[in-house]
This record gives structure tokens, C-alpha cells and sequence, in this order.
């Protein structure tokens, strides 16, 4: 049966409940975006989704016409790897060709017996270094490079007594520069390994800011060459560690195996740093140090896994440093708009091609530095 016109006519004039509620809420849409808070709430919101896109397109890096390779190379890490580190380091300089060098002075060889002192093994190094007029970072302190990082002699931390620990610690920095301020291949001494940044096993006791400090003004007032602090790349402040001395030196990796201080519950996990290329340069900008300051001292060049890289299965080094991660990190740091890059991991580079017969590592990165020197 059919409802009279003028019925269905009034329905049709007739709002619904749901058109009714759509009016009402626009009404209220309406003055809700008239208010000015909500306004100024609106465009601050904008603001922080474009400035991403804005401090990129102000701070975005340049790759640099001439950069800068050479290695960090640790004497005590080629010995862990079973390796004569006296052969790698010659082969590193024979076959590779490397023009710059990061060496270190482990103080518990140096100096195992308090007052007497062992400079041979790094003045070895350099020997060979002033030989090719090579250039060299030297790491001194307490804290260096490789594991466990700090490397302090067996009588200083039975000492116990924290200021006569810092009398000595500080003496021994003075000894190294006194000692090997006249090889002129050393261009800058870098003052202890990332001081400002807690890893590593150095808390008996930690390392103080104060103190590095002071080792900081005894080397400057010894010696004019400039000074390197170091501070994680991914992790760290950056500007105190700058203003400490006259560079800064930060490291780049890319895929870790690491517990972070025990966020995962004392579990270890493979981490990848969601980090594009162009981040480094814009923290730089942002916190005030200037790129053309900044050294990149630990270019991940090796595997990070659960065990010594030798004893790595294929798999486990594959998932941080396969083929392939090795000539990405490359682009990547190439794409990161520095001048100065030391790889991280000679040392294995070495160990997979004479003992482990793979080449790869050792033959790429020397066309690298044969590409960078041409």
C-alpha cells in the first residue's frame, strides 16, 4: 500500500537522527577549530612533522671529492685472533698501502711493573710508520681500543686509593708523550677511547670526567698537535667530548650485537641502528661541532657476534658483516659527507684471507686505499 505524496513528502523534508548528529557535530567542529589554541595546537603539530624534511634540506651532507681511508690497528686483537701481528701489520702496509693509521699504547704492557716502562711493540709500529711517512692517530690512556677497553696494569687497580690512582694514571700520559713526541708521523694523539660514553668493562674504578680532563691539559701542555676524544657515533652527546680537545672522533657501525646495559632483560640481540646516512652530519650541526672536525675513527669493517670473529660461523658473521654489509657501509659512509674514515677490522680482514681463504675483505678495501691515494 502506498503512503499518501504529502507523507512521503514530509519524510523527505523530515531530518534523520544520523542528520541530525552529522549537523550537530559540524556546528561543533566548527567552533572547536575556531578557537585559537586549537589553532596554534594544529600548527605546531605541522612544525614538528615537516621539520624532519627541513632540517635535511638545510643540513643534508655532500660527498666529499677526496676522502680520507686508513685503519685503526690493534696489535693486542691480531695476537687474540691467533695471528703474528708483527705480519699483519707489514702485510697492512706492503700489500694495502695504507697511508693513515690509528695505532694504540695498551698501558698494562707498557707499563706491568709500576715506574718501569716497555715501549717496543708501538715504537715498532712506528719505526715502520716514520719509514713511509704515514700518518698516525695515537690512542694513549687507560681507555683504548678493542675489548674489554680499559686495559689498566694489574698493580694500578690494586692501588685502591683513587687520587693515587689519578697521580699515576696521569703521570703514565705524560711518559708516553715525553717518550714518543719525536716521531714525527704522529699527528694527533687521541686521549683516551670514548671516556664520556659507558661501555665496556672500566668501572673499578669508572672512569671521571675530571680526570680525563686532566690528562687532556697534561698532553696539550707537552706537546702542540692536536687533540682526539672520542664519543660513540650512534650513542653519544658529541659536543662535550669536542670541546674537550681539538677533534672528534665517533664511530659508524651499523648492525651490533649487544645487550644495552641490560634493556632486554640480560638478553643480547642483533640491533640494526635505524639510521640514515645523513643523520651524522645534521647531529653534527646540531650540536654545535664542525664537520670538518669530525674524524670517523671506527667504521665498522668486521662482524659483531657472540663470539671472536674467528670463531664466528659463517651465518653468525654474515648477519653483521656479510658481502654485501661491507661494500653498503662503504656507500653509506661515503654518503655521510665526512673526510676522514678509519676502518674498523683489519685484523680479520687479514684472518679471513690467509687463513680462512676468503679474500674478499682484504682484496676490496685495498682498492679502496689504492682508488683514494690515485
Amino acid at each position: 500500500m502506498k503512503l499518501p505524496k504529502f507523507i512521503a513528502k514530509l519524510r523527505k523534508r523530515t531530518p534523520t537522527r544520523e542528520v541530525k548528529q552529522f549537523k550537530l557535530a559540524t556546528r561543533l567542529f566548527k567552533k572547536l577549530f575556531g578557537l585559537h589554541v586549537v589553532k596554534v595546537i594544529l600548527v605546531l603539530i605541522l612544525l614538528v612533522l615537516l621539520s624532519p624534511i627541513v632540517i635535511y634540506l638545510i643540513y643534508k651532507p655532500k660527498v666529499q671529492e677526496d676522502i680520507s681511508y686508513g685503519v685503526t690497528f690493534s696489535n693486542r686483537y691480531a695476537t687474540d685472533l691467533g695471528l703474528d701481528w708483527k705480519e699483519v701489520y707489514m702485510a697492512m702496509l706492503n700489500e694495502l698501502e695504507v697511508q693513515n693509521l690509528r695505532l694504540v699504547v695498551y698501558w698494562d704492557d707498557v707499563e706491568k711493573e709500576r715506574d718501569t716502562y716497555d715501549f717496543s711493540d708501538i715504537m715498532w709500529q712506528l719505526d715502520e710508520a716514520e719509514k713511509r711517512d704515514l700518518n698516525v692517530i695515537l690512542s694513549i690512556g687507560r681507555k683504548v681500543p678493542r675489548y674489554p677497553e680499559c686495559f689498566q696494569p694489574d698493580w694500578w687497580v690494586e692501588m685502591r686509593n683513587e687520587n693515587y690512582q689519578d697521580i699515576e694514571l696521569v703521570e703514565y700520559i705524560k711518559v708516553v708523550i715525553r717518550t714518543l713526541e719525536h716521531y714525527k708521523s704522529i699527528k694527533i694523539w687521541q686521549v683516551e677511547n670514548e671516556p664520556f660514553f659507558k661501555f665496556g668493562e672500566c668501572d673499578n674504578p669508572p672512569i671521571k670526567r675530571d680526570l680525563v680532563l686532566k690528562e687532556i691539559q697534561m698532553a696539550k701542555s707537552l706537546d702542540g698537535r692536536g687533540i682526539l676524544v672520542q664519543d660513540s657515533g650512534e650513542g653519544g652527546f658529541w659536543f662535550p667530548a669536542y670541546q674537550a680537545g681539538d677533534y672528534l672522533g665517533i664511530s659508524m657501525y651499523r648492525i651490533i650485537w649487544y645487550d644495552f646495559w641490560g634493556a632486554f632483560f640480560g638478553n643480547f640481540i642483533y640491533f640494526k641502528y635505524p639510521l640514515a646516512h645523513w643523520t651524522y652530519k645534521i647531529k653534527a650541526d646540531l650540536t654545535l661541532v664542525p664537520h670538518e672536525n669530525i674524524i670517523v675513527t671506527e667504521l665498522q669493517a668486521e662482524p659483531w657476534g657472540p663470539a671472536i670473529n674467528n670463531a664466528l660461523t659463517q651465518k653468525e658473521k654474515d648477519r653483521s658483516m656479510s658481502r654485501h654489509h661491507f661494500l653498503d657501509t662503504i656507500s653509506y659512509a661515503q654518503k655521510a659527507g665526512f673526510k676522514d674514515y678509519y676502518f674498523w677490522g683489519v685484523e680479520w680482514w687479514y684472518w679471513e684471507k690467509y687463513v680462512n681463504g676468503n679474500p674478499f675483505f682484504w682484496d676490496t678495501a685495498g682498492a679502496v686505499f689504492s682508488e683514494a691515494t690515485n
